[in-house]
């Protein structure tokens, strides 16, 4: 009984351990990431499957983001603060979905925090002058999880990679970052979904 009891302990010991390791030497990254009003540039997407498409980015935190695909692509996403919304601009197809259910929000948020109430960073790893912070939603740990991709000197949000609960990744590569620059306001803007179309 007594050898169970300190496994337990030793394990529970070690999930701690774990918590602190993964968060120290964060705080830097934290302090980027909010200092980031507005950010510009390129990016390429590969999946699990091995497809890319690459085109154009914007941010401007909090809440709006907007990639533009370069053709044959014919998507357009948009997140205006409330909905991203998904552009098919051959068929004109347009779909809705709240913000807060996507894993953009956490970039695009007021106040970026990597030991949140409901993120937790779970992981960091350091691989020459780049370093990765892989985190997870703490009321679905289970439900995948993002990892964010700095370079340092300067520091720059270099890619981030999203694993869904089944296993499939997407990697967006960010690439000619300019930050904290005027963007115009009519990059961001969407007409607001009816009822029909407010599915999630």
């Amino acid at each position: 009984m007594k050898i169970k009891t300190l496994v337990l302990i030793f394990s529970l010991l070690c999930c701690i351990t774990k918590g602190v390791m993964a968060l120290e030497g964060t705080q830097n990254f934290e302090n980027y990431l909010n200092s980031l009003k507005t950010l510009s540039g390129n990016f390429i997407q590969k999946n699990s499957h091995g497809q890319s498409s690459s085109g154009t980015i914007q941010i401007s935190r909090p809440g709006k983001m907007r990639l533009t695909y370069n053709p044959p692509s014919p998507l357009l996403i948009v997140a205006d603060g409330k909905w991203l919304v998904t552009k098919d601009r051959d068929a004109d197809q347009v779909d809705y979905v709240s913000l807060e259910n996507t894993p953009a929000a956490f970039i695009l948020r007021p106040q970026i925090r990597f030991s949140g109430a409901d993120m937790e960073a779970i992981n960091v790893v350091v691989k020459g002058k780049e370093t990765e912070i892989s985190l997870v939603r703490t009321e679905d740990p289970d439900g995948g999880y993002i990892t964010l991709v700095f370079q340092e000197n300067p520091m720059t949000l270099k890619e981030w990679r999203i694993v869904d609960a089944q296993g499939v990744e997407t990697r967006v590569v960010l690439s000619n970052i300019k930050s904290n620059i005027p963007l115009p306001a009519k990059l961001f803007n969407i007409e607001s979904p009816n009822i029909i179309q407010q599915i999630f």
